[in-house]
């Protein structure tokens, strides 16, 4: 295989998430889709009266998605500048500007004050950023005294081998899985970030069906990427390697809920 690039020009060579993303058509990419976003934000305790950061929200699918089912104020935030206008454009459509906002910004350096927020959210995010410990630090401390901050990332469900890492990079082409952890190294992780009273919750990760796919996108996005997948060989082509690549290293694969309670 040709070597992977960066940069998203790709069908084939690609990171895999931006292939999801720009490629396929899906807007929860995510692990676990919108059953594992559920359970993130029961983590929270949100009410109507709630003030939510979704932080690296991409293209805002799940702030509005805050917004909508319970009401409240939620602040997207994310370093493209491409998705916030399109995140912008999406709420616009939902009529949900006056209950979301999105605005561009480094989750390492948050352009907010101490104690902003009554909780933080975030999902597949710790594996794009170099520092993960400033960033753990950043959605602490914009989350005020008895708020909930908590992410949503991969995480190997045991030590990953050589040739699988080789494998992840070489032959899937994603960088964002190289920066995964297993559950001992995230909680190693935010331990060094100075968060003593974390939990965790660990989940197993299975390849969606259509009818997961039909849950998370609904029937005219995910009409979309059938479409896709059957008139675009490459696309086609990719996506029976991704789906190859979680049948042969089952033992790896998994996700974990993280959050703690600031005091």
């Amino acid at each position: 295989m040709a070597k992977c690039i960066s940069e998203c020009g790709s069908v084939s060579k690609c990171d895999i998430f931006d292939f999801m993303a720009k490629f396929v058509g899906l807007t929860v990419i995510h692990p676990g889709g919108y059953g594992a976003t559920r359970q993130l934000l029961d983590r929270l305790g949100i009410t109507k009266e709630s003030s939510i950061i979704d932080i690296a929200c991409g293209k805002g699918t799940t702030a509005m998605y805050i917004a909508d089912n319970y009401g409240c104020k939620v602040q997207g935030i994310d370093i493209s500048p491409e998705l916030i206008e399109e995140a912008k454009h999406l709420a616009r459509k939902r009529s949900l500007s006056g209950k979301v906002d999105f605005l561009v910004g480094d989750a390492m350096n948050l352009p907010f004050d101490n104690d902003s927020f009554d909780g933080a959210v975030s999902q597949a995010m710790l594996v794009l950023v170099d520092d993960k410990e400033q960033t753990i630090k950043e959605a602490a401390r914009v989350t005020k005294s008895g708020g909930t901050a908590a992410w949503l990332e991969l995480s190997w469900r045991s030590e990953p081998s050589e040739e699988f890492l080789d494998h992840v990079s070489t032959v899937l082409c994603s960088y964002c899985m190289k920066r995964a952890e297993t559950v001992n190294g995230w909680k190693t992780t935010f331990k060094k970030a100075g968060i003593c009273n974390l939990r965790v919750q660990e989940y197993s990760f299975k390849n969606g069906s259509m009818f997961d796919m039909l849950q998370d996108e609904g029937p005219v996005n995910t009409l979309k990427v059938f479409s896709k997948y059957l008139t675009n060989g490459e696309v086609r082509k990719r996506m029976r390697l991704i789906d190859a690549t979680f049948k042969q290293y089952p033992q790896y694969f998994g996700y974990g809920i993280y959050s703690f309670t600031k005091a």
